[in-house]
């Protein structure tokens, strides 16, 4: 199972999430840690990986070959298998670097996370359509947490389940501004990445963060390969989402990977074995079968 980099959600619930499907019977799942959802959609689509976590919005792009930063080639051996939960879009710098929204980063040095990734793409969009030009630094979260410790960076922009561990990484090293985005950020992105959604950060999620922030997000789900077998597929599905409670001890964000929550994919097929589980539960997936 492709996962993610430290200081990124993925990296704390891949192997969560696999011990709890060796625990329920399911098959034996080999963390590989990787650079995040861009390339999990290409390490499962030509079957170096047969499971992966992905945000929808790469998986987007590589199915419809939309974006030249995925692939630019279809990738059409995706296929989805459960909800995992949502990537709100934010940002987060110490206090003592004056920075309080997006559009103060203007020459400003800003982390984006691991090259090609989903918040490198989104974030530049974003610059893009306000006209600014921030000096773009790129690795991986925790990379990115301490060069905004040192001072080497003004701020980490990102986009992960709540709370991220890199944004708590800084906050542990003095006082720390989270934020997200104004209106008009948000059409901005909404209007370029059709498939984001509004979301508000509840109060809270950070320690230093005492209002609701506004911002973008975008659902993670596991995915799998195609040639992956029916009866592997369902043994999965089942594995997680029979045992919700132990599931959401995996981590705070992962109180969402829950069978309902299936309907949030709207484009990319499920496995057979999926379909199998949520037509059992009663649960109709609006995405369509596969061509």
């Amino acid at each position: 199972m492709a996962t993610g980099a430290k200081g990124g959600t993925f990296y704390d619930y891949g192997p969560g999430l696999a011990a709890l499907m060796g625990a329920a019977g399911g098959p034996a799942v080999e963390i590989r840690e990787t650079g995040g959802s861009t390339d999990n959609v290409r390490l499962v689509d030509s079957g170096a990986a047969q499971l992966g976590l992905a945000n929808m919005g790469p998986v987007y792009e590589a199915w419809n070959a939309s974006e030249p930063w995925v692939g630019g080639r279809r990738m059409t051996h995706l296929r989805a298998l459960f909800p995992m939960y949502e990537t709100p879009f934010h940002a987060a710098a110490l206090a003592r670097s004056g920075v309080q929204s997006i559009g103060m980063l203007d020459r400003r040095r800003v982390g984006l996370g691991p090259a090609n990734g989903p918040a490198e793409a989104v974030f530049r969009a974003l610059f893009a359509g306000l006209g600014i030009a921030p000096e773009i630094v790129l690795g991986g979260p925790s990379e990115m947490a301490r060069m905004v410790i040192d001072g080497r960076l003004d701020a980490f922009a990102y986009g992960a389940g709540l709370p991220l561990p890199a944004f708590q990484e800084i906050e542990a090293a003095g006082p720390t501004r989270v934020f997200g985005l104004s209106a008009h950020e948000i059409g901005i992105l909404r209007a370029r990445f059709p498939y984001m959604a509004p979301y508000s950060i509840a109060a809270g999620s950070y320690r230093d963060q005492t209002a609701p922030l506004d911002t973008v997000a975008v659902w993670n789900f596991v995915i799998a390969n195609a040639d992956l077998s029916e009866a592997t597929a369902y043994g999965i599905v089942r594995s997680v989402l029979d045992q919700p409670a132990r599931v959401a001890a995996i981590h705070p964000a992962a109180r969402a990977t829950v069978a309902r929550n299936a309907v949030a994919d709207t484009f990319l097929p499920f496995h057979p074995g999926a379909r199998r589980y949520y037509a059992e539960h009663g649960i109709a997936l609006g995405a369509p079968d596969a061509p």
